[in-house]
């Protein structure tokens, strides 16, 4: 349930910087989140992990401030040296504690957004996520904020994920490369996870996700108050191979909210 030896924390991290495909990844949440947010919004950021998701919504929208939330020490420890660095600390609050049963000051707090990033795989069972998603459901209800929640998705062939790195991603740094796997393997199904929302009060979220591999999913919903007014053009985040990639996802998306 928590990755966190620092060896694991590292690579991830390294990665997170580095690495295109992850990068388009961010750029994706990150160009979901922007178009939930309004103007001066609150985010609670669920699994913030080392901090690279976040850091992509929040330069990206430099007007909102957020709450991010992880069980892991080193996890926190490695997003709050990257938010000191790249000057984002004083909108970030980093918090140590569960996501499936979150302290009363961050449960019943007024907020814009909740995301929840790269996060859900890292749940041991179904039972877990359960309660995971009826936490998000009880602060979605309570503060009539936008959703968005992104992950992998287990795919049927155990060989596809492999293969797909091995082609897309050659010069990947093995550690990466092997965390990259084991979380697809570790992964809810579309299936299983689509079921799991709609228990826990989630159901009809809009959805949809990767192709042709369809390694990673989405669901979402604007707030009580409707989709935010367009702030217009953003400039651009991603430069070279990351960008490239990034369109490459935005397009193979089945539906995305922007």
């Amino acid at each position: 349930m928590v990755m966190d030896d620092a060896e694991s924390v590292a690579y991830f991290h390294a990665g997170g910087g580095a690495n295109p495909g992850m990068r388009a990844v961010y750029d994706l949440c990150a160009r979901a989140l922007d178009v939930m947010l309004p103007p001066g919004g609150r985010l609670l950021d669920l699994g913030i992990g080392s901090g690279r998701a976040l850091s992509a919504v929040l330069r990206r929208r430099p007007d909102i401030t957020a709450v991010g939330v992880d069980l892991a020490p080193n996890m926190l420890a490695t997003a709050r040296d990257l938010f000191a660095a790249e000057g984002l600390d004083g909108r970030v609050e980093l918090v140590q504690a569960d996501i499936t049963a979150l302290p009363d000051s961050i449960a019943g707090a007024p907020w814009d957004a909740i995301s929840c990033m790269w996060t859900l795989h890292q749940l041991p069972d179904a039972d877990v996520l359960a309660a995971a998603l009826r936490q998000i459901a009880a602060v979605k209800r309570g503060s009539g904020a936008a959703l968005w929640i992104s992950d992998f998705a287990r795919l049927r062939d155990p060989s596809a994920c492999p293969a797909m790195l091995q082609c897309v991603d050659p010069d990947s740094p093995m550690g990466l490369r092997q965390d990259a796997i084991a979380s697809e393997a570790a992964a809810f199904t579309r299936e299983e996870l689509s079921a799991a929302l709609a228990v826990a009060g989630l159901g009809g979220l809009a959805s949809g996700h990767a192709t042709p591999l369809p390694y990673l999913q989405a669901y979402w919903a604007f707030g009580a108050n409707g989709k935010p007014a367009s702030a217009g053009q953003r400039p651009a985040q991603l430069h070279g191979q990351a960008r490239r990639e990034a369109a490459l996802l935005r397009w193979g998306f089945t539906a995305k909210p922007f």
